[in-house]
C-alpha cells in the first residue's frame, strides 16, 4: 500500500482548526466559538440579552442597534503558549431611523506548523515511547518532546477568517394595558449577520457564507410595577447559522464541513444601586450547542468607571 503522508500539527487546537480531511463534525468552524470581547467572556458568555457594545455581532446582532454612538472595537489574544493568535477588529455605526451597521473581522492563526513524513507515523503499532526511542540524539531538541522522529520537511500556516456584516434596527413602541395612565415603553431591537468564512491550511482553502439572526425585548420593571427603585429587564434570542453553513474545500473531492444551526436564549436584569453609586447586572443564558449549555454572569459597575465581573460556563469559572 502506498505510504500515506501525514501532516502533524503540534498545537492543542488542531482538532478544530484543521477540517480538510475531517468528516462533518460538531467542530466545523469552531474558531467562531472562542468568544469576542472581554466583558462578554468574563460574564460566562451569558451575553445574548446584554450585547450592547462592539461585540454585539458575535453574541446577538440585534444589540448593534442599541449603540448610541459609533464605536471601534478590537481584541488580541495569544493562546496555547503563543502557538495561536486570535484577534478581532470592528466598527459599528448607528444610522438614521434607529438603525445600525457593523463590520467585523475575526481571525485565528497558527504559524510555523511542522510537516512530517515518517514510516513510524504510518505504522499503527507505533507509540509515543517508540517514537521517542527512535529519535535518539535530537539536535533540534524541540521535536523530541512531541515524539516526532525527524526534523520537519517544511512548515505551513493555518488561517481561519470570518468577515461579519451586520444590519440592525431598534423598534420602539408603547404598550397600553388599558389602565389609566399606565403605558409601558418597550424596545425590540432585531439584527442580522451576513458572514463570509474562509479557512486555509497546507495549501487548501475552504469557504462558505452563513447567516445569523438576533432579537431582544427590553422594558423597565420600574415602569411595569410603577416603582422607581426597580431596574430594567432584557430578554435575548440569537440563532446562528440559520441554514447550516457549509464550508466547501478546494480539494478534489470538494469536501464540505457543516456548521449546524444553533440557538441561544437568555435574560438579564439591571438593578441601579444609588446608595453605593453603582449598578448590578445579572445575566443568564442557555446555549443548546454545547454539552454544558448554562451560562451565568454578574457585573457590578461603580460610577460607570470600575467594573467587577464574574461568570460561569457550565461548572467552570470565567
Amino acid at each position: 500500500m502506498k505510504r500515506l503522508r501525514w501532516h502533524f500539527l503540534v498545537v492543542a487546537v488542531a482538532s478544530f482548526s484543521i477540517m480538510v480531511t475531517a468528516q462533518e463534525t460538531r467542530y466545523a468552524g469552531a474558531f467562531l466559538e472562542l468568544g469576542i470581547g472581554a466583558r462578554g467572556m468574563a460574564m460566562g458568555s451569558a451575553y445574548v440579552s446584554v450585547a450592547d457594545d462592539g461585540s454585539a455581532f458575535f453574541w446577538n446582532p440585534a444589540g448593534a442597534a442599541t449603540l448610541v454612538r459609533a464605536e471601534a472595537s478590537g481584541m488580541y489574544a495569544s493562546l496555547f503558549k503563543s502557538l495561536v493568535t486570535h484577534f478581532h477588529v470592528g466598527f459599528t455605526r448607528p444610522l438614521y431611523g434607529a438603525g445600525a451597521i457593523s463590520f467585523n473581522w475575526v481571525r485565528l492563526s497558527i504559524s510555523d506548523i511542522p510537516r512530517y513524513d515518517s514510516p513510524l507515523l504510518d505504522d499503527p503499532t507505533s507509540t509515543y515511547d517508540t517514537r521517542v526511542s527512535e529519535a535518539g540524539d535530537d539536535p533540534l531538541g524541540a521535536w523530541t518532546q512531541f515524539a516526532l522522529t525527524n526534523a520537519p520537511l517544511g512548515y505551513s500556516e493555518s488561517h481561519d477568517d470570518a468577515l461579519f456584516i451586520t444590519l440592525a434596527k431598534l423598534n420602539k413602541l408603547n404598550i397600553d394595558f388599558g389602565w389609566q395612565y399606565f403605558v409601558i415603553p418597550v424596545s425590540i431591537p432585531i439584527g442580522f449577520n451576513l458572514k463570509l468564512i474562509r479557512q486555509s491550511v497546507f495549501g487548501n482553502t475552504g469557504s462558505g457564507i452563513g447567516f445569523d439572526f438576533g432579537a431582544m425585548l427590553k422594558f423597565g420593571v420600574d415602569d411595569l410595577l410603577d416603582d422607581s427603585r426597580l431596574g430594567k429587564l432584557s430578554i435575548g434570542l440569537a440563532i446562528k447559522d440559520i441554514w447550516n453553513t457549509k464550508i466547501t474545500w478546494d480539494t478534489q473531492s470538494r469536501h464540505a464541513d457543516q456548521i449546524k444551526r444553533s440557538w441561544q436564549i437568555g435574560g438579564s436584569y439591571l438593578q441601579p444601586l444609588p446608595k453605593i453609586s453603582g449598578q448590578l447586572l445579572i445575566a443568564y443564558s442557555l446555549n443548546k450547542k454545547f454539552e454544558s449549555p448554562h451560562n451565568l454572569g454578574v457585573e457590578y459597575l461603580y460610577y460607570n468607571r470600575l467594573a467587577l465581573r464574574f461568570g460561569m460556563t457550565g461548572s467552570k469559572f470565567t
